[in-house]
């Protein structure tokens, strides 16, 4: 019941966010340094360094419980959960930028929907961690690595797509 009361919370939060942020677009002179796409441009570059020390701080837990054969403890589940949670958060900012940037100069750039595919796949993938729960723990510890290892190569398919690559900072 908890899951499904975050799931239906987080439904209407994204739709008041795109509801908002498309009248909000709309209401712009037609620019694409508007304040709302500046504040999602910035937002979606910031939480992907936080995906960045999620996804190090993952791969370093689980290389190290693979190798040394220890049992999978509490800290690596709840870093899973912290590194596929930024991610599915990092996938929801872009969705919003998507809408509302969309709104502005037009959904018809095709790069915007390969980079929100390979995006999608990757969430997906983030998430199937939880597959694992019942294999024993070296089995897990790899499969879990590997999966982290999945996403990132897509996530760096996915920005690949994009005209800009990979920035440091936004523009």
């Amino acid at each position: 019941m908890g899951r499904l009361r975050l799931l239906a919370v987080a439904a209407v939060l994204l739709l008041v966010m795109v509801t908002t942020g498309t009248t909000l677009a709309q209401d712009a002179v037609a620019q694409t340094d508007s304040g709302l796409v500046v504040a999602l441009r910035h937002t979606h570059s910031l939480v992907r360094w936080l995906v960045v020390i999620a996804a190090v701080a993952a791969i370093v837990k689980l290389a190290l419980g693979l190798v040394q054969k220890s049992s999978f403890d509490n800290l690596t589940r709840r870093i899973m959960l912290a590194f596929s949670g930024l991610i599915t958060l990092q996938w929801l900012i872009g969705l919003v930028f998507l809408v509302v940037y969309g709104s502005v100069v037009g959904f018809g750039l095709r790069h915007f929907w390969e980079h929100l595919v390979v995006m999608t796949i990757a969430v997906g993938l983030s998430h199937m961690h939880n597959r694992f729960k019942n294999a024993d723990a070296p089995m897990r510890y790899r499969n879990t690595l590997l999966l982290v290892i999945g996403v990132l190569v897509l996530v760096f398919v996915g920005v690949a797509l994009l005209p800009q690559g990979w920035r440091v900072f936004p523009a």
